[in-house]
Parts: C-alpha cells; structure tokens; sequence
C-alpha cells in the first residue's frame, strides 16, 4: 500500500506573515495529535513502519526542514520561528543562533541544562529532549522545534525505524534509551504549562533589532 504523505502547513501562515510583514514571528503550541513527520529527503519505507501507522491510522506528513522521521503528539510543543534573513547562504549558523535562542528562553523559564547536539537535537543529560528542523529560502529563514514534555514512547518505537543516520552521541541507542521527556526531570509539567510559560518570553517584540542584526550577520556571504 502506497502511503499517502502530506505537507506539514501548520506553520505556512507564520512564514506567509514573516513573508509580508519583514519582520520575525514566533508560535507556539502542543500538537494537537498523534502524527508521523517525514524529514525533506526522508525514504518513508526506510524510516517508519508503515504497516502500523497505516493499521493505528496514523496521518504521515512531510516537513519543509531535514532531518529523519519523528513522532509527534499532544505531549509535545511546537516552537516555530521565521524570520527575515538575506540571501541564501548561512544556513548552519542561522541554525545554531536559532536553537541557542530557544534554549535561553527555556533557560529564563527555569529549564536548565539544555543544550544543542549532533546537528539539530535539543538535548538534557545525553538524553534527547527535542528536534529541530530548517528551511531557508531567498530572504527568509524558518525555524521550527518539537519539544518531548510527556511523550508516548511506545508509540515512537512502535511507528519508527531505528533511523539511518544519527549522531554520535546517539552511540546507537534505542528510542526509549535516547529520547526522554522533559517531565523526566520536571514531573510537574505539561505540553499545555510549557507552552503558555515560554509563550511568555517568546513574543516576536523579544526578536530586537539587536537579534536580527546577529542573525543577518552570521549568513555566509
């Protein structure tokens, strides 16, 4: 059975607005179901199981970003941000400044000892608390992240192939012995607390002219 793959849009209104309005703006919100995301250049028979997707009737989408196929549901966040950027060139360094953005924000939201690993993973402990995705196109960038706060575990393994690229940190660990929630170090906290708290600091007026002078100097000329 030829699975049917659709484009992930749920964040084409933010970059249709950074579009129009040159200028950055921010979203934030848990996943409302459960779905299997696709990376850009991901073989689909490679990386997800499909007989089981197709038997739970679980939806596949394929994003804009790389990457290798991830599992999202109500117990992850969702933190997009696009922004101007000029040209084409830049791509890892606009990268990098995005997710050391966020990790401050989780940082002043009282989420310590976050940090970025391999090329894209948010990471606690050796664990992997996140991924992160990138698109660039000529004068704007998108940025987006799917933070674990309480998720099915069961379900990615069940849903996800060991994937065919990792980082060497990963060291060929399983899902369940890589990926952790964040909940597993802050019990009290939820897809819906995580996503109002960093709603807070992560408003597109936090975006200064300071941060898009960073971003737009860090493009490679």
């Amino acid at each position: 059975m030829k699975s049917k793959i659709m484009p992930f849009a749920f964040d084409d209104g933010l970059i249709e607005q950074a579009k129009t309005s040159a200028t950055p703006v921010v979203d934030i919100y848990p996943f409302r179901f459960p779905a299997v995301v696709a990376g850009r250049g991901s073989i689909i028979e490679d990386e997800i199981y499909v007989d089981n997707v197709h038997t739970d009737r679980i939806p596949i989408y394929r994003r804009k970003g790389g990457g290798c196929s991830v599992f999202l549901d109500p117990g992850n966040v969702i933190v997009s941000i696009a922004f101007p950027a000029k040209g084409f060139g830049g791509i890892q360094a606009l990268f990098n400044l995005s997710s050391d953005w966020m990790i401050q924000k989780f940082e002043r939201s009282g989420l310590t000892g976050i940090y970025q690993d391999g090329i894209s993973d948010i990471v606690k402990e050796n664990r992997k608390i996140g991924g992160s995705c990138f698109y660039r196109a000529k004068g704007i960038a998108y940025y987006s992240a799917a933070i674990l706060v309480t998720p099915d575990l069961g379900a990615m393994d069940r849903y996800l192939a060991h994937p065919p690229r990792e980082p060497v940190y990963r060291g060929n660990r399983s899902h369940k012995a890589f990926v952790s929630g964040l909940d597993r170090w802050f019990p009290e906290l939820t897809a819906k607390k995580l996503s109002q708290d960093l709603s807070g600091g992560l408003e597109p007026s936090v975006l200064s002219v300071e941060m898009m002078s960073t971003l737009n100097s860090a493009v490679l000329k």
